[in-house]
């Protein structure tokens, strides 16, 4: 019988995929509608708290992980797409900042903008700058790995454990922001007259799949994305979504 740190170890990015998945659809049902979800006086503090989750997730699971790459020879630089994934992510973090904007306000003791202010220049390049960051820090390619020896095997899993908690909770909440709030309220006023707008749409939502949920899911990518399964799950996981949201728009 296999123990649970083994079973977790063999099967880490499908039980994240899943779990991503599952609670992004159940947020769902908490807020219906994407006024629902930005009206919630918790919206931007929510936003906030998964983006440091993300952040801190994505410095934790660095170590292990690239132990684990270094071991077998792998490198994320030969993986395809990388840069459109680096663009994409850039974006959803960059866009993150900016809906947990009114907290980081009140944080840092400068005045709430009100409805209709633009942001300033300065907040804005700041943001800019602290999203190109946290991109680097989780697309940044490790070589080595000074004193590796110092960790041991259980510090390494507890350590990836609780990395891949807190990107699970982020990813989720990111996830159901752009994607079931986002996308999908976008592509839900589009009139379907014919095959070829089903068509069309089915491609705009294909990218915009591959545009906001592969970057996150980038320092599970790294170590999987030659293996048939994880395409063959994310399959099953894009094709679900797909459908749902082809049916939600069309309104059947």
């Amino acid at each position: 019988m296999r123990s649970p740190a083994l079973y977790i170890n063999q099967n880490r990015a499908a039980i994240f995929d899943w779990v991503v998945f599952i609670t992004s659809i159940l947020l769902g049902f908490i807020f219906p509608s994407l006024s629902d979800f930005i009206s919630f006086s918790w919206f931007s503090g929510w936003m906030l708290i998964a983006f440091l989750m993300y952040v801190a997730g994505s410095w934790m699971k660095h170590i292990p992980l690239y132990l684990r790459l270094i071991r077998a020879g792998k490198s994320p630089r030969e993986m395809p797409m990388l840069l459109l994934l680096i663009l994409g992510h850039w974006i959803i973090i960059f866009t993150a900042i900016l809906f947990a904007e009114p907290v980081i306000r009140k944080i840092i003791g400068v005045r709430p903008a009100h409805e209709g202010d633009q942001v300033s220049g300065r907040f804005l390049l700041m943001y800019m700058l602290v999203a190109g960051l946290v991109t680097w820090l989780v697309y940044r390619h490790r070589k080595k790995i000074k004193n590796a020896a110092r960790f041991s095997v259980a510090h390494l899993f507890y350590r990836e454990l609780v990395a891949d908690v807190f990107l699970c909770i982020s990813i989720a909440t990111f996830t159901f922001a752009f994607w079931e709030k986002g996308v999908m309220t976008i592509f839900n006023g589009n009139s379907i007259k014919g095959f070829s707008d089903v068509w069309a749409l089915f491609l705009m939502l294909s990218f915009a799949f591959v545009l906001f949920y592969l970057p996150l899911r980038y320092l599970f990518l790294v170590e999987d994305y030659s293996n048939n399964q994880t395409w063959r799950r994310m399959m099953y996981i894009f094709g679900f979504l797909i459908l749902r949201s082809l049916l939600v728009i069309l309104h059947v």
